[in-house]
């Protein structure tokens, strides 16, 4: 049954998404099966992954066309069932992983959720992936920055929070706020799970005074939930960002692969095949 990580910060700017394209593709590199879920309307790692799909004019010749269905119908139709969930998944060009993307019209599902009094409004995607989970090794989650109920809904159906955060004052507020939401949505909703994996910086600058000083900061803030492996700052990471690709396709050998890499050693959740491949490749062994 699959490990679901939801990657999670209420503030913009921070690489969620980019984290989460770069982990789930060093997992699949490790032979586990992975699945993405798209849960921001701007759809940069659906974008990433190769798999976006505009959103089609809503008459074409008088013909309504047809939309693919992504995200938002699972939303929508508050799927339950395998058979709904499978055709939302789409293929990627990496071996071993999948994802169910987004696309515009997702901005709309908060409003069509909040629509429906009747159920439970907290648990539509974690019944949905719970009909996949046995399919997957890992589902990662990429969060929109807000604190909303999709965001509920991500840490219903988790069994894990990651928060990647920035060496910059407004990121460390950000991270608090984060911070308080996870807890009182845990304690507000009584959630055993969506437990806290911990915080990691990304676009660190590790010789600068400002690095080292927030890196103190976030240390005493959170202890041992503070992740020890900064992600670089790395050219070939605003280069994927912009070109919308795959890291290890578009260049394998670069400060992103290998921090990237030495902060899934750290997260401990790999068994010990993968740990002992992840760290030969990386040269950790």
């Amino acid at each position: 049954m699959a490990t679901t990580i939801s990657i999670i910060n209420n503030k913009g700017g921070v690489g969620k998404t980019t984290s989460t394209g770069i982990i789930a593709e060093l997992m699949a590199y490790l032979g586990k099966r992975v699945l993405c879920i798209d849960l921001d309307q701007q759809s940069n790692l659906s974008m990433m992954l190769g798999c976006y799909t505009e959103d089609p004019e809503p008459v074409i010749n008088g013909v309504e066309a047809p939309e693919k269905e992504n995200i938002t119908e699972l939303f929508k139709g508050r799927y339950r069932t395998k058979e709904e969930v499978l055709p939302l998944i789409q293929h990627t060009q990496i071996n071993g992983l999948d994802i169910i993307p987004s696309s515009k019209r997702h901005k709309n599902t908060q409003l069509n959720i909040e629509i429906n009094k009747t159920g439970n409004n907290n648990i539509i995607l974690k019944k949905a992936l719970s009909t996949i989970k046995d399919d997957y090794d890992f589902i990662l989650i990429d969060n929109a920055p807000a604190s909303d109920i999709l965001t509920v809904n991500s840490m219903f159906a988790s069994n894990y929070v990651l928060t990647p955060v920035r060496v910059e004052s407004f990121s460390y507020k950000g991270l608090k706020e984060t911070l308080d939401s996870i807890a009182y949505i845990k304690e507000e909703h009584d959630l055993e799970n969506a437990n806290f994996l911990g915080a990691f910086i990304t676009q660190a600058e590790i010789n600068t005074n400002v690095y080292k000083d927030l890196r103190d900061n976030y240390e005493a803030e959170l202890g041992t939930r503070f992740l020890k492996t900064p992600i670089r700052k790395d050219i070939k990471i605003a280069e994927i960002e912009t070109l919308f690709e795959p890291i290890l396709a578009y260049n394998a050998d670069t400060n992103a692969v290998f921090d990237y890499g030495k902060l899934l050693l750290e997260l401990n959740i790999l068994d010990k095949k993968a740990t002992k491949k992840l760290k030969e490749s990386i040269g950790e062994e």
